[in-house]
C-alpha cells in the first residue's frame, strides 16, 4: 500500500509544485505557523469546511504569511484552524514526548481517577481510584481500586480546581474518605505521591476464570500500543486462553481511551478467529483531495502478528493465537473510545458482541502525527529548529458494512455503572465487580444477587492537560498518506 500512495502523491507533487516567489515582501515570523497551515491544508478531514485553509484565500505568499502573522503562538493559530465538531485534534511542542506517550510511557503518580460531583447542587468533587499501576508511585503508597478522596494538599477539589490540583503538579498529598450509608467522611489518612517516568503496560489483566464449570478468558486491556514486545505479550495471553481451554472472551476496555489502530487489528484479529485476510474489519476515508488520489483503504483481519520496524512498517511476523468463539462481551464506559470503539464496531458484522457498562466516548475519525518535514514524517528533512508536531484529524473510520454512525457513543446493552458501588469497589478481575459480574452472569445462567440503583452523583468528565493521546486512534506507517508538501497554488 505504502508504494501506491508515494507513486500517486509523486505524481500529483510533480505536476504541480512551485517554488516560492522571488518577490516576497512580507517576512515569515514564526515558522512552525508555516508548517502547521501547510499540514491543515494538505491533510486535515474537514479542509473544505475551513475558508483560512484555502489557497483562494491566500493566493499567496505574502498574503498567506500576513495571515500567519498575525498568530504569535502556533497553538492558537491550530485551534483556529479547527471545525467546530473537532474534539480531537491536537498540536504539541515536543514530540519525543508525544512518541514516548504513543508507548505508554509519561510521568505519572501510577493510577487513573474518577470525578465525582458530590451533590446536585455543590461544586464539590469526590475522587475515587480505578486502578493503580503495577509498581508506581500511587500502589508503592498504598492506594487501591475503590480509594476516594475529595482533598489535595488540603484544599477541597471542585470542578474548577481539579485540574491544578491532580494534573498541574509534580507531587501532592491526598487525604483519604470512605462512604457509609451514602455519608462521605475523612479518615485522616494522607498519602503523599510523586510523579515519576513509568511505562504502563496495556494488558493491566489476562486470566483464565473458572466459573460454574465454565473457563472464561478475562483480558483488561488499557492502551492500543504499537509495540511488537507488547504485540507479542498480547498474543502469548491468547496462547494461554486456548491452552487453557477457554471458550468464552470478557474484554476490558472500560479505560481504555485508544491508540494504534494496527493494534486494534490486531486485537480484533485474535477475538474473531474465523476471519481470514480477505475479511475487511474496517475502512478509513480521507479528506477529498487524498481520497481523489485513490488512498481510501479497507482494513482487514490479520491471520499474523507483523513485527514492525521503527517507522511502522511490517519486516517479519509470528504466528497468530486466534479464539474460536462466536460471541464476545466487551465492558466499556465513557472513558472507552477510539480504537477501543472501532474494535467494537468491527467485530459487529461478524460475531455477536454484547456491550456491559455505559456509554463509550464516540470518536468514529483517526488522526497521524505530522512532523515539520518535506512529507509531513519523520525523515531526513525534518525542521532541526523546533520540536512542534500536529495531531489532526485525518480520516473517518467506518466498520465492513459502512456502519460509522457513533458520534454520540456506543450505548451498552446491559447498563451497569460502576460509581453506584464506590465505597465497596470489587477488584478488576474478581468475579464480583459489578460489570464483570453481569457478563457471566450471562454466560453461566446464574443471575446476579444484587444490582445498586443509581447513587445520582454526576460523573465529570475531563482531559488530562498534554495527554490528549488518551483519546485517540492513531494511524501509522502504511495508513499514513506519504504526502509531499504540496505548494501549488501559491504564488
Amino acid at each position: 500500500m505504502k508504494n501506491k500512495i508515494v507513486l500517486l502523491i509523486a505524481c500529483v507533487a510533480i505536476a504541480f509544485a512551485c517554488s516560492k516567489d522571488d518577490g516576497i515582501s512580507v517576512d515569515l515570523q514564526n515558522e512552525v505557523n508555516e508548517f502547521v497551515w501547510f499540514g491543515m491544508r494538505d491533510f486535515y478531514y474537514w479542509v473544505d469546511e475551513v475558508d483560512d485553509l484555502s489557497n483562494e484565500r491566500y493566493p499567496t505568499y505574502n498574503a498567506l504569511y500576513t495571515f500567519l502573522n498575525g498568530y504569535g503562538d502556533p497553538k492558537t493559530l491550530f485551534d483556529d484552524l479547527l471545525v467546530d465538531q473537532d474534539r480531537f485534534s491536537w498540536i504539541v511542542d515536543d514530540y519525543e514526548e508525544l512518541e514516548a506517550s504513543f508507548q505508554g510511557i509519561s510521568k505519572s503518580f501510577g493510577y487513573e481517577v474518577g470525578l465525582l460531583r458530590i451533590s446536585a447542587d455543590s461544586d464539590d468533587l469526590l475522587a475515587y481510584v480505578k486502578y493503580v499501576v503495577p509498581d508506581g508511585p500511587a500502589e508503592n503508597g498504598g492506594l487501591v481500586r475503590g480509594d476516594v478522596f475529595t482533598e489535595v494538599n488540603g484544599t477541597q477539589l471542585t470542578v474548577d480546581n481539579f485540574v491544578s490540583l491532580l494534573f498541574e503538579n509534580e507531587s501532592y498529598t491526598i487525604t483519604l474518605s470512605q462512604i457509609q450509608d451514602n455519608v462521605i467522611s475523612s479518615t485522616g489518612e494522607r498519602i503523599a505521591l510523586t510523579a515519576i517516568q513509568l511505562t504502563e503496560n496495556p494488558i493491566l489483566k489476562a486470566e483464565v476464570l473458572e466459573v460454574e464449570g465454565q473457563k472464561i478468558a478475562y483480558l483488561m486491556y488499557n492502551q492500543f500500543v504499537n509495540n511488537n514486545d507488547y504485540h507479542e505479550e498480547l498474543n502469548n495471553a491468547f496462547g494461554e486462553f486456548k491452552s487453557a481451554g477457554a471458550t468464552e472472551l470478557v474484554l476490558d476496555l472500560r479505560y481504555n481511551g485508544g491508540g494504534s489502530l494496527t493494534t486494534s487489528r490486531i486485537l480484533s484479529s485474535m477475538i474473531y478467529g474465523a476471519a481470514s485476510a480477505n475479511d475487511i474489519l474496517g475502512s478509513i476515508v480521507y479528506n477529498q483531495n487524498l481520497a481523489n488520489a485513490g488512498l481510501n483503504a479497507d482494513l482487514t483481519f490479520l491471520e499474523e502478528v507483523p513485527i514492525l520496524n521503527d517507522d511502522g512498517n511490517q519486516i517479519s511476523s509470528l504466528p497468530m493465537n486466534r479464539m474460536n468463539i462466536n460471541r464476545v462481551f466487551v465492558l466499556v464506559s465513557g472513558s472507552s473510545a477510539s480504537a477501543s470503539e472501532f474494535v467494537i464496531a468491527g467485530l459487529l458484522p461478524y460475531m455477536n458482541v454484547t456491550l456491559i457498562g455505559t456509554t463509550t466516548v464516540g470518536k468514529n475519525v483517526g488522526s497521524a502525527t505530522l512532523y515539520d518535514s518535506d512529507n509531513y514524517l519523520k525523515s531526513s528533512t525534518l525542521n532541526p529548529n523546533h520540536k512542534y508536531a500536529i495531531q489532526p484529524i485525518i480520516s473517518q473510520l467506518a466498520n465492513s458494512e459502512g456502519f460509522t454512525d457513533y458520534i454520540d457513543g456506543l450505548d451498552p446493552n446491559i447498563v451497569v455503572d460502576e460509581r453506584n458501588y464506590l465505597g465497596d469497589l470489587e477488584p478488576l478481575g474478581d468475579t464480583a465487580e459489578p460489570l464483570l459480574a453481569e457478563a457471566l452472569a450471562i454466560i453461566t445462567g446464574v443471575a446476579r444477587t444484587e444490582r445498586l440503583p443509581d447513587n445520582g452523583m454526576e460523573s465529570i468528565p475531563y482531559q488530562i492537560p498534554g495527554k490528549e493521546y488518551l483519546n485517540t486512534i492513531l494511524l501509522e506507517g502504511e495508513l499514513v498518506p506519504d504526502v509531499l508538501r504540496n505548494l501549488s497554488g501559491i504564488e
